[in-house]
């Protein structure tokens, strides 16, 4: 049993059961403290004298506060490098005035304040200023993680807000990107409709070139029955300009027959007037000699028909001749 001193003079007992490694990093010492109610403890700190000196390390924090239990098992764990210590050489420190050897065969000493040895006080003390640097770093990691903390709700939301804003995105996206479609259909459409007017276009190319050829063809074909037409027109003006003349000359030749026929009336009726006063016959006038049969009857009426069947025989004549000029 490993002995100390509390403040108020009370006897402070602690049975060690344990000191070794759990693990390559973990030093954990186990046992029961006596007498020790109504007594707070610090946090533990392990004294271990070595070949290079002493070795000061704190507890870890996993079995804080260390409160102790009269009789009850009891933990703390130290972080550790190397072999395990002996316990010959080693002190524990759970309060300013507890602090007991863990050395077998020293049961029954006690260290208060007065028997503590000063180096053990001032590693203490260190050990204690330690503490409260590492309770004010605590604190200020505290406060630091508190900000944190705010600065991580600042985040928060302005990571929800960037969300929303994605989502949103996200949705202008899609509506872009069924706007793109749609002018995609469109165009497609678009090209198809041009491709299509393109055949139309060139159906109707090929239909205009060979209508112009065709209208050339027409064309040549008009002229040359227009030449032919004005040929023949020219022919069937030279036909009946020929016609007027042949009309003419056929005129003027009725018209001497006409004198011709008169003079000749009147010699047969002189003739005859001469021959009646010679053989005492009655005297025949030109009107008599009209009237007897070797006489030809001209009236006015036979001249028209005449004329009549001249023309229409020139007329079938000047058809005979376009006729042939158009076979020819």
């Amino acid at each position: 049993m490993l002995c100390a001193v509390s403040p108020d003079g009370a006897r402070v007992a602690f049975q060690l059961d344990r000191l070794e490694q759990t693990g390559e990093d973990r030093l954990e010492i186990t046992g029961r403290w006596y007498g020790v109610r109504g007594l707070r403890f610090v946090r533990p700190a392990l004294t271990v004298q070595t070949t290079d000196g002493e070795r000061n390390v704190l507890a870890l924090l996993e079995h804080k506060p260390w409160a102790a239990e009269e009789g009850e098992d009891w933990v703390a764990a130290f972080p550790w490098q190397g072999a395990s210590p002996d316990p010959g050489q080693t002190e524990l420190a759970v309060a300013p005035s507890v602090i007991v050897p863990l050395e077998d065969g020293k049961a029954g000493q006690a260290r208060g304040p007065g028997g503590a040895r000063p180096r053990l006080r001032e590693r203490l003390e260190e050990s204690e200023q330690r503490a409260t640097r590492l309770e004010k770093e605590v604190a200020w990691l505290r406060d630091e993680r508190e900000r944190l903390q705010s600065d991580a709700t600042r985040v928060a939301d302005e990571a929800s807000r960037l969300r929303a804003d994605l989502a949103e995105l996200r949705r202008e996206k899609e509506r872009a990107d069924a706007q793109r479609d749609a002018a995609t259909a469109a165009r497609d459409e678009l090209e198809s409709a041009r491709d299509s007017a393109a055949t139309d276009a060139e159906r109707v190319r090929r239909a205009l070139g060979k209508a112009e050829t065709e209208l050339e063809t027409t064309t040549a074909a008009r002229d040359a029955a227009l030449a032919e037409l004005e040929a023949a027109v020219r022919e069937r003006a030279a036909a009946v300009h020929e016609l007027d003349s042949w009309k003419r000359e056929h005129e003027g030749m009725v018209a001497e027959r006409d004198s011709a026929l008169e003079a000749q009336r009147r010699a047969l009726a002189d003739r005859d007037a001469a021959l009646g006063r010679a053989t005492g016959f009655p005297a025949m006038s030109a009107q008599d000699l009209t009237r007897q049969p070797h006489a030809p009857r001209i009236t006015a009426a036979t001249d028209p028909i005449l004329r009549a069947i001249v023309a229409g025989g020139l007329v079938v004549l000047v058809l005979v001749v376009i006729l042939l000029l158009k076979v020819a």
